[in-house]
């Protein structure tokens, strides 16, 4: 699929601004997540550091003596005391307390709260007096999998581990990544609808020197529009415009040389053709079939010679000037009925349908241009095909379709055909290759248009001229 460099330019945009958009959301998470075990560090610092200052706390006092009252508030907080000594050593007297062996500490009592279950086995400890950090699971039957924040630090024989759980934390994070997330999709989508707007602005420049080289393509002269800005697009439009005299040049001289030719010709043909006659009327019987197809040739080159002149003369703006009501409906029927026999000799069904379609012109041009597309339909229908005119009013245009049966025209030679001398459908047995170039001129002239267009089977030429007022 074809993409416009606007779409490119905004597809780039996007994906630029939505990576952009995931590594700054990443690093603002990132911080946050930072932030956010630091204050629950803090928090739990905080707890640790008052127990340990005040070692007549009622709550330390409580685990020292290794009972945990219910009467104890320990708020939020969860709490493990575990024996820091060997525990090999043999359990210590003292109320019986839940305990069991975890990388030598026993574990002297735990906060009520975790109903008996107990926090994964601690890492490394901690220098003596200094807290440690660490996230842990929440033992809770009712945590359904959540996360704690643990603080441990080192009694003497104990140590001391109070957690609390990071699922407030979490649902902070959650919340601001959602926003994040929301805000930087809106933000990356804002950047590619902008993006979109200001390549729109900086390629129109653009878009009007293609809509003006398509203007061009129709005209034998012309430059395209220069903005004086001294910009990029300036700059390519005077390498264009350069481009275009010197193929105009290129054109001029190339049509010249044709007229200069054509010209040149006409006579000694014209004197060929003479004596040819002359010699007929003098030479033996088997001379003759040799002389006709010679005379032949001759009257060929002659009508080609006639068709480049006229060819040159409506391409080089001067064409008939001869404007006057023309109905394209009996013009057409008037040509079928002329060319009836013909059709009859080759087993072609010819017809033509219709309505009335007036136009301002010369008849004798416009006739010549239905004379030049039925031509072209006998030459590339085979036997037992058919050809038709089908003429038509719509709106403002009068339009003549002469269609056949005959094998078409390809979709990449549809503008090919109109060239001079074009290989391919143009050139059947007995063409010269400027019947459609000729009537493309003389609608050009009219101010209309010759084209080719897909058909389900043969070939359809659409002539369209505007129609006459009243």
């Amino acid at each position: 699929m074809i993409q416009s460099i606007r779409g490119r330019i905004a597809t780039f945009s996007l994906a630029l601004s939505l990576a952009l958009a995931a590594l700054v959301g990443g690093l603002v998470l990132a911080g946050l997540a930072n932030a956010l075990v630091g204050l629950a560090d803090g928090d739990l610092r905080a707890e640790l550091e008052d127990l340990v200052a005040d070692a007549s706390d009622r709550r330390l006092s409580a685990l020292l003596a290794r009972g945990a009252p219910a009467d104890v508030d320990w708020g939020d907080l969860v709490f493990e005391l575990r024996d820091a000594l060997d525990a090999r050593a043999g359990r210590r007297e003292g109320p019986p307390l839940l305990y069991e062996i975890r990388r030598g500490g026993a574990l002297v009592a735990a906060s009520p709260a975790l109903e008996g279950a107990a926090f994964a086995p601690p890492g490394a400890a901690p220098p003596n007096g200094a807290i440690g950090f660490r996230d842990a699971d929440d033992p809770r039957p009712g945590s359904r999998g959540g996360r704690l924040r643990v603080a441990a630090v080192d009694l003497g024989p104990y140590r001391l581990e109070i957690a609390r759980s990071l699922a407030p934390l979490l649902r902070i994070e959650s919340a601001v990544r959602a926003q994040v997330a929301a805000v930087l999709v809106v933000v990356s989508l804002l950047a590619a609808a902008g993006t979109w707007a200001l390549a729109a602005r900086g390629l129109a420049p653009v878009r009007r020197l293609a809509r003006e080289a398509e203007r061009l393509r129709s005209l034998a002269q012309g430059t395209l529009p220069r903005s004086g800005r001294g910009d990029e697009i300036d700059e390519l439009a005077g390498v264009l415009n350069a481009l275009l005299e010197r193929v105009h040049g290129e054109v001029e001289r190339k049509r010249q040389f044709t007229a200069d030719v054509a010209h040149e010709l006409r006579t000694p043909l014209a004197a060929i053709r003479g004596h040819l006659e002359l010699l007929l009327g003098d030479a033996a019987a088997e001379a003759q079939p040799t002389l006709l197809a010679v005379l032949e040739e001759v009257e060929r080159l002659a009508r080609l010679v006639s068709r480049l002149l006229l060819l040159e003369k409506l391409e080089g703006g001067h064409a008939s000037q001869r404007r006057e009501p023309v109905d394209l409906l009996p013009l057409a029927q008037g040509l079928v009925e002329h060319l009836r026999i013909l059709a009859e000799e080759r087993d072609l069904a010819l017809e033509v349908r219709g309505e009335s379609a007036a136009v301002a012109g010369d008849p004798e041009q416009l006739r010549q241009v239905l004379l030049n597309l039925l031509d072209n339909a006998f030459r590339h229908t085979p036997r037992g095909g058919r050809v038709w005119v089908e003429i038509s009013r719509q709106g403002e245009l009068a339009r003549a379709v002469v269609g056949d049966t005959g094998p078409g025209i390809a979709a990449a030679e549809r503008e090919r055909v109109f060239e001079r001398f074009a290989s391919g459908r143009t050139r059947p047995q007995g063409g010269i290759g400027l019947g459609l170039p000729i009537a493309r001129a003389i609608a050009a002239a009219h101010g209309g248009a010759l084209r080719a267009e897909d058909a389900a089977t043969g070939a359809r030429l659409v002539l369209e001229i505007p129609a006459a007022c009243g």
